[in-house]
C-alpha cells in the first residue's frame, strides 16, 4: 500500500529537547538494568532512544553521568510510591497493605528500575557500586523513619538494632514477592497484597515482645 501524498512531504516532527531527554533516561534505565553498567555503551542507549550519540551527549556529559542520573531519578521515584503507602489514611494494618501495594504497583509497571536499583548487575567499578550500596542503605533509612511511629507503638525499641532488622526482613520480603510475582503474574494483584499483608502484620503487632 503506498502513502498518501501528504504523508511523504509532510515534514517529520522534531522532537522537543525535554522529549529526547526522557527518551533517553527511559532507554537508558531498560539497557543498564538489561546489561549492567560496564557491559552497555553509550550507543546501545541512543540507539534504544531513537536518538544520536552527538544529541545525547547533548544531555548527558558521558555515561558516567547518564547512570548516575538514571539511578538517582528511579531511586526518588520508588521512595515516593512506597512513601504514599506508608503515610496513607488509616490504621497502621491499612498503610502495611497500602505500602506493600505501592511497592508491587512499582515494581509491575518499572520492572527496569526494580531491577537496577535493587538487583543491580555488578558495575565493575568500585565507587559505582558505592554509590548502588549508598541508594538501598537510603531506601531503609527512608522506610525506618516513616515506619518508626507504628513500630514504636507495637513497642519496638527505636534506639536498639530491632528496627533495621525488622526493616531489612520486610524489605527482602517485599523484594522476593515482587520477584516471585513477576515469575507468576497470573496471580490476582489483590490476592498477594493481601496473603503478603497477613503474614506481615500478624507478626509487626507483636514485634516488641520479647
Amino acid at each position: 500500500m503506498s502513502a498518501h501524498p501528504s504523508d511523504v512531504n509532510r515534514p517529520r516532527r522534531r522532537l522537543r529537547g525535554a522529549e529526547r531527554r526522557t527518551r533517553i533516561e527511559a532507554a537508558a534505565v531498560d539497557v543498564f538494568a538489561r546489561r549492567g553498567y560496564d557491559a552497555t555503551s553509550i550507543g546501545e542507549v541512543a540507539l534504544a532512544a531513537g536518538v544520536t550519540r552527538t544529541v545525547l551527549y547533548d544531555h548527558f556529559h558521558d555515561k558516567r553521568d547518564l547512570f548516575l542520573h538514571v539511578l538517582e531519578t528511579q531511586h526518588e521515584l520508588m521512595l515516593s510510591e512506597i512513601a504514599g503507602g506508608i503515610t496513607s489514611e488509616g490504621e497502621p494494618r491499612d498503610r502495611v497493605r497500602a505500602t506493600l501495594a505501592a511497592y508491587l504497583r512499582f515494581t509491575r509497571d518499572h520492572p527496569s528500575a526494580r531491577r537496577l536499583l535493587l538487583d543491580p548487575v555488578p558495575s565493575g567499578d568500585i565507587d559505582l557500586d558505592e554509590v548502588v550500596r549508598g541508594y538501598l542503605e537510603a531506601r531503609s533509612d527512608a522506610i525506618s523513619g516513616l515506619l518508626a511511629t507504628d513500630l514504636a507503638r507495637a513497642g519496638v525499641d527505636l534506639s536498639s538494632t530491632s528496627l533495621p532488622v525488622i526493616v531489612a526482613v520486610m524489605s527482602g520480603a517485599s523484594d522476593g514477592l515482587a520477584q516471585w510475582w513477576a515469575l507468576h503474574p497470573e496471580t490476582p494483584f489483590d490476592d498477594v497484597v493481601d496473603a503478603a499483608t497477613r503474614l506481615l502484620w500478624n507478626g509487626l503487632p507483636r514485634a516488641g515482645e520479647p
